[in-house]
């Protein structure tokens, strides 16, 4: 039985929570999304948390659930888009589970977070696709050591959940 968890990380608009909530029903597997687990224990938005406590704060929040999250197995994990570009996230994800970064063009993502309400702090303010394009390039070297990375860009939800089980079968019979 493949019991190993599945992380799913990549830059915001690239259908990590749509991808992981599918695959997870898919493969009768728990879901977890960090965001959405973070904003019920804080009892106030991911935005506010950076308001109000500050990145940094944000960041200890992430991995001390990571910490708790690898206690699991069988598991779909939806990070942050920044969960996994943490050293020691990246660490605690590659020892309890396999993680498959998924990316999209620019113009990708600002059409999928386009009906969005404002609430993405690092994406506040005017001229989106600039600070979308300069922030996926600050993180590129980072998101160039996954080795499992799926361009969702023309895919549906349900092709990369294919891909995804495709390569999680592959991965586990090369271990």
């Amino acid at each position: 039985m493949l019991t190993k968890n599945i992380f799913i990380t990549g830059f915001m608009g690239t259908g990590k929570s749509t991808v992981g909530k599918l695959l997870a029903k898919i493969t009768d597997r728990s879901f977890l999304d960090t965001d959405k687990l973070i904003e019920s224990r804080e009892k106030m938005s991911i935005n506010d948390i950076f308001s109000q406590y500050g990145e940094k704060y944000f960041r200890n929040l992430e991995n001390n659930l990571m910490k708790e999250i690898c206690l699991n197995q069988n598991t779909v994990i939806a990070t942050g888009g920044g969960t996994l570009l943490i050293e020691d996230n990246y660490q605690l994800a590659t020892r309890c589970g396999i993680i498959f970064l998924l990316q999209a063009k620019p113009e990708i993502i600002l059409n999928r977070l386009k009906d969005e309400p404002d609430t993405r702090p690092l994406l506040s303010g005017v001229n989106k696709l600039e600070k979308i394009s300069f922030l996926l390039e600050q993180r590129e070297e980072k998101y160039n050591r996954f080795k499992l990375i799926i361009d969702t860009s023309n895919l549906t939800a349900e092709d990369v959940v294919s891909r995804i089980i495709e390569l999680y079968k592959k991965e586990i019979n090369n271990e």
